[in-house]
């Protein structure tokens, strides 16, 4: 009894390494088909955040692809890649291969040949110098050279950047230590808003202005006479880097209620400081409970313009551009329509591309700004009767 029992395990233990055996061979076979179906590109790397395809890394294949799926390629390191197709014999198989996202692009540096402080400087160079990567949140910035902050004199320095990928950018700057001097305040000409109507209005044009609680009380009644086709308004703002208590603009009522009654198309903005995706959400919103009851006719903008700290916030070009789009995002899943604010300076640096509209400050008689913008700011000395004081006066482009 004892013998039969043995041999019965013994059997099985045959059988099940000859089933083991055979489905590992059946395996290797279609492993060698689907290497003969397939041939890879020998390169398959591809730069962080490049648009590709399956089809941009497969060389050669006998049969039919049946997905030709876009690869994310926004994660630096190696990855794998599974796509669908049918063999020469029209048989479904599946493959895998693995890429490499690289980063070689490197760091930028937004400074001046020369750089002034006044003695008794206190805050860190590189904290003040604009700098970012396109990847790297934290990349590593460091001054080469000698100077003192407390000694009047001229330094020649260099700013280095080196992000993780080893990608590294250098300036060389003077940097000027001179006493202190008593700040002149350059005084712009005010801009009346009937000169900017007789200038700039057209069939294709719209006049508008942007306002906060800077301008006061406003007379919307007046604002419209005077020729003001629509209005920005701002809803709030946050007060500081991870400051999560987001404050209503403190004549946001008055003013969506006055320029809803003169019946002044009304578009939205708020002003932030987030740093993440998780507050660009929270944002979006608080804008949405703050804007649900009105009717809103136009784009709600995204502002985000404190450059002068961009280096201390622990954000790549990347991760900013992803935080805008966040915010604009979660609004338009609501049914608003999104809008970019920003600078010339900075929508043609940071700023990506994007899907959604933009609205452009650049306080000039004629903007030199090449790529697509809905709203123009072309000033912020605007007078418009009914408004105290300087006003922002914008030109929307309406085909």
């Amino acid at each position: 009894m004892r013998k039969i029992i043995i041999l019965i395990i013994v059997a099985l233990t045959i059988g099940t390494a000859g089933l083991t055996i055979g489905i590992k061979k059946i395996r290797e076979e279609n492993e060698r088909i689907d290497r003969e179906a397939v041939k890879l590109k020998e390169n398959r790397q591809v730069e962080f955040g490049q648009k590709a395809k399956v089809s941009d890394f497969i060389e050669n294949l006998k049969g039919t692809l049946l997905n030709d799926a876009t690869v994310d390629t926004n994660r630096i390191g190696k990855c794998e890649v599974s796509f669908d197709f049918l063999n020469i014999k029209n048989k479904y198989k599946k493959a895998t291969f693995s890429i490499e996202i690289i980063d070689t692009v490197p760091p930028q540096i937004f400074c001046e040949n020369s750089y002034t402080v006044n003695v008794g400087f206190k805050k860190k160079l590189t904290d003040i110098l604009l700098s970012g990567d396109n990847i790297d949140d934290t990349p590593i910035r460091k001054i080469e050279g000698e100077y003192d902050t407390n000694t009047v004199g001229n330094y020649n320095l260099a700013y280095v950047v080196t992000d993780a990928s080893g990608n590294e950018t250098r300036r060389d700057f003077i940097l000027h230590v001179v006493e202190k001097q008593s700040q002149k305040e350059s005084k712009r000409d005010s801009i009346r808003i009937e000169n900017i109507i007789a200038e700039y209005k057209n069939n294709n044009t719209k006049i508008g202005i942007d306002v906060s609680r800077w301008q006061g009380d406003i007379d919307w009644k007046k604002v419209k006479k005077a020729g003001v086709e629509f209005a920005i308004l701002r809803v709030g703002y946050q007060k500081d880097y991870d400051n999560r208590n987001y404050e209503v603009d403190s004549f946001f009522i008055k003013n969506i209620e006055g320029a809803t009654k003169e019946e002044i198309p009304i578009g939205i903005y708020f002003y932030s400081y987030a740093k993440s995706i998780e507050e660009a959400n929270e944002q979006a919103e608080w804008v949405r409970n703050q804007i649900r009851n009105y009717k809103i006719d136009l784009p709600i903008a995204f502002d985000w313009e404190s450059w002068n700290s961009f280096n201390t916030t622990n954000m790549s070009f990347y991760k900013i551009n992803k935080v805008a789009d966040t915010f604009l995002n979660r609004l338009e899943e609501y049914g608003y329509r999104g809008m970019l604010y920003g600078s010339k300076n900075y929508l043609e640096k940071i700023w990506y591309p994007t899907k959604y509209k933009t609205w452009l400050a650049h306080y000039t008689d004629k903007t030199s700004y090449k790529s697509e913008y809905l709203i123009w700011q072309m000033c912020d000395t605007g007078r418009v009767e009914g408004i105290n004081g300087a006003v922002d006066i914008d030109i929307m482009y309406i085909s």
